[in-house]
C-alpha cells in the first residue's frame, strides 16, 4: 500500500461510517471530527476522523507499534 497524503485521503473514506456502540446510529467519517483535550498542552484540539484513519493505515503498513 502506498502512503496517502491528507489532501487525497478523503476520497478513500467516502463510504466509511462511524457507528454509535449503543444505538448503532451512523455518521459519515468525512463529516466527523474528534475533539479532545491534549494531555501534554491541555489545549482542546480537533482532528478529522478521515485523517486518523490515514495515520492508522500508514502505521499498519509500516509495521509501527504506536497504533494497534
Amino acid at each position: 500500500m502506498v502512503d496517502y497524503s491528507s489532501h487525497d485521503w478523503r476520497k478513500n473514506t467516502d463510504d466509511a461510517v462511524i457507528m454509535d456502540a449503543n444505538t448503532l446510529n451512523k455518521m459519515p467519517v468525512n463529516d466527523s471530527i474528534v475533539r479532545f483535550q491534549n494531555p501534554k498542552t491541555l489545549q482542546v484540539e480537533e482532528v478529522e476522523v478521515s485523517r486518523l484513519i490515514r495515520v492508522f493505515v500508514n502505521n499498519q503498513t509500516h509495521n509501527r507499534k504506536s497504533i494497534k
